[in-house]
C-alpha cells in the first residue's frame, strides 16, 4: 500500500473517532447544573435576562450545538476563524470577550446546554421597591425615647403631689383625732424624721461628713472609671452600614488584599474609603444572580443605584447623569488632637492590618476591635519591636544599636532577651508628646 495513502486514511480515522459525536452522547441536566455553578457562569449570565452577557434560556434554539461548543470552549479562536455570528455577538456586547473554557469537553458543554433547556422558569417577582442608597444606616425613631422621658417626668410629678396630699390629709386627721395620729415633734430636724435613731442622734457635722463620704467616694470612683473607660471609647462599636459589605467574604473567603480597596494605606495618613468604582471593577460582572432567583443581589443593586448604573442598557450608555454618594458610617474615630499616620505604620513599621483592626477577615460586620486609647498606643510603642535589621529606613539606627550592644553587651539598652538588638518605638522617641499631639 502506498505510504501516503495509508497516512491519509489513518488521519481520517483518527479524526472520525476523536470528533465530538454530538447527536449520540447522552445529556445530563444534573451534571450540567454542577458545571454551570462550578464555572461561575451565573456571574455574567442569567437564564431569563441580559446581564454582562446575553440571556441563556433558548440558546439551543438560536445556535447549533457545534456552534455553542466552539464558542464556549474558545470564543477567541472561533472569532478569528471568521464566523460571522461569533463576531457579531462580540461586537454587540461592546467587545467584552467571554472567558475561555477549554477545560470543558464538548460533552460537558452540551450538558450545560441541557441544564439551560430544562431549568425551571423563575417565580413571578413581586413589586419592585425603590432602594434609597443614600439613606442613613440607622433610622430608628427617637420619638419613643422622648415619650418615655415625658411619662417618667409626669409620674414623678404625680408622686410628689400624692406625697404632699398624704401629708396634708395626715395633718387634718391628727387635728381631729390626736390620739390616733400623734403629731411629730416640731423640734426635730427634717432629716431626723427619716433616719434610724442611731444616725438621727449623731452630731450634725459628723453625720454630714459620714453621708458625704458614704455617697461621694463610690460616686467619685465610678465617675473616674467611667471617664477613662467609657467616654470617647468605642470598642465593639459595629454600626449598620447603608450597604452590607462582608469583610468575612471579601477579605476572608475570597482573600482579596486589603490594599486593593484601601488603596492609599501605604501612601497617606488615611486608609481611604473605597470609591464605588472600585466595587464595580468586580460587580459590573459579578451580580450573584444565582443566589437570588435570577435577580441581581439587593446589595449590589444599591451600588448600581448610587452610581445611576443600568446593567441592561446598551454598552457605553450604562451610567446615568445622577450619581449619589453612599453615606458610610465611620467606625474608627480618633480625637482631633491625636495624630495617626497609616503609611508610617504600614510601610515603615510593617504592621499588619489585624494588629489594630483585629481579625477583620472574620467579621461579617466590621467593629472597632481595639480601644484606640492613649494607653493602648503607648503599650504598643513600648512593647512592639521594630525590625530594624531588614528595614533600610532604620539602617543608621541599626548600626548604632549593634555597636552599643557589642560595647556594652547586656548592659546596653538595645540588648534584647535573645541577645540580639531590640529597638521599640518608645526607645526611638515614639512616646514623646509631640509625636502624636500637635
Amino acid at each position: 500500500m502506498n505510504i501516503n495513502r495509508f497516512k491519509f486514511w489513518a488521519v481520517a480515522a483518527l479524526f472520525a473517532f476523536s470528533s465530538p459525536t454530538f447527536a449520540e452522547e447522552a445529556r445530563s441536566a444534573e451534571e450540567g447544573k454542577k458545571l454551570y455553578e462550578a464555572n461561575n457562569c451565573g456571574s455574567c449570565h442569567a437564564l431569563d435576562k441580559k446581564l454582562v452577557g446575553p440571556a441563556l434560556r433558548g440558546v439551543h434554539e438560536r445556535r447549533s450545538e457545534e456552534w455553542l461548543v466552539s464558542w464556549v470552549r474558545n470564543n477567541k479562536k472561533f472569532r478569528e476563524s471568521g464566523d460571522p455570528d461569533a463576531n457579531k455577538l462580540y461586537q454587540e456586547y461592546g467587545g467584552a470577550a467571554m472567558n475561555i473554557f477549554e477545560n470543558l469537553t464538548p460533552a460537558q458543554v452540551l450538558n450545560i446546554v441541557e441544564y439551560i433547556k430544562t431549568a425551571p422558569a423563575p417565580a413571578a417577582a413581586g413589586p419592585k421597591v425603590a432602594v434609597d442608597a443614600t439613606a442613613d444606616a440607622d433610622k430608628s425613631d427617637p420619638s419613643t425615647k422622648y415619650i418615655l422621658l415625658i411619662l417618667v417626668a409626669v409620674f414623678s410629678i404625680v408622686l410628689v403631689v400624692l406625697a404632699r396630699v398624704k401629708t396634708t390629709l395626715r395633718k387634718i386627721a391628727a387635728e381631729k383625732s390626736p390620739e390616733d395620729y400623734p403629731t411629730v415633734d416640731a423640734n426635730r430636724k427634717f432629716y431626723q424624721r427619716f433616719l434610724p435613731k442611731s444616725l438621727a442622734n449623731m452630731n450634725p457635722v459628723v453625720l454630714s461628713i459620714f453621708i458625704t463620704l458614704a455617697i461621694g467616694l463610690p460616686a467619685a470612683w465610678y465617675g473616674y472609671k467611667f471617664s477613662i473607660t467609657e467616654v470617647g471609647v468605642q470598642k465593639g462599636y459595629a454600626p449598620k452600614q447603608p450597604i452590607a459589605f462582608s469583610h468575612k467574604l471579601h477579605a476572608g473567603e475570597l482573600n482579596i488584599d486589603c490594599k486593593y480597596c484601601h488603596s492609599t494605606v501605604e501612601e497617606s495618613k488615611s486608609a481611604s474609603i473605597p470609591a464605588l468604582n472600585t466595587c464595580m471593577n468586580c460587580h459590573k460582572g459579578v451580580q450573584l444572580t444565582d443566589k437570588y432567583n435570577g435577580e441581581i443581589s439587593p446589595e449590589i443593586k444599591k451600588i448600581y443605584a448610587a452610581l445611576d448604573y443600568d446593567p441592561e442598557a446598551l454598552p457605553g450608555k450604562e451610567f446615568g447623569s445622577n450619581p449619589k454618594p453612599i453615606r458610610w458610617v465611620r467606625i474608627h474615630n480618633l480625637p482631633d488632637h491625636a495624630y495617626f499616620n497609616h503609611s508610617q505604620h504600614v510601610v515603615v513599621g510593617k504592621l499588619q492590618c489585624g494588629s489594630c483592626h483585629g481579625p477583620i477577615e472574620k467579621m461579617e460586620v466590621v467593629q472597632q476591635w481595639s480601644t484606640l486609647q492613649m494607653g493602648w498606643c503607648i503599650d504598643c510603642h513600648r512593647n512592639t519591636g521594630i525590625d530594624v535589621a531588614n528595614n533600610n529606613y532604620y539602617a543608621a539606627l541599626h548600626t548604632k544599636a549593634k555597636k552599643d550592644v557589642k560595647d556594652n553587651e547586656n548592659h546596653s539598652k538595645y540588648f534584647g532577651p535573645d541577645g540580639n538588638v531590640k529597638i521599640t518605638p518608645a526607645m526611638n522617641g515614639g512616646i514623646e508628646c509631640a509625636k502624636c499631639h500637635y
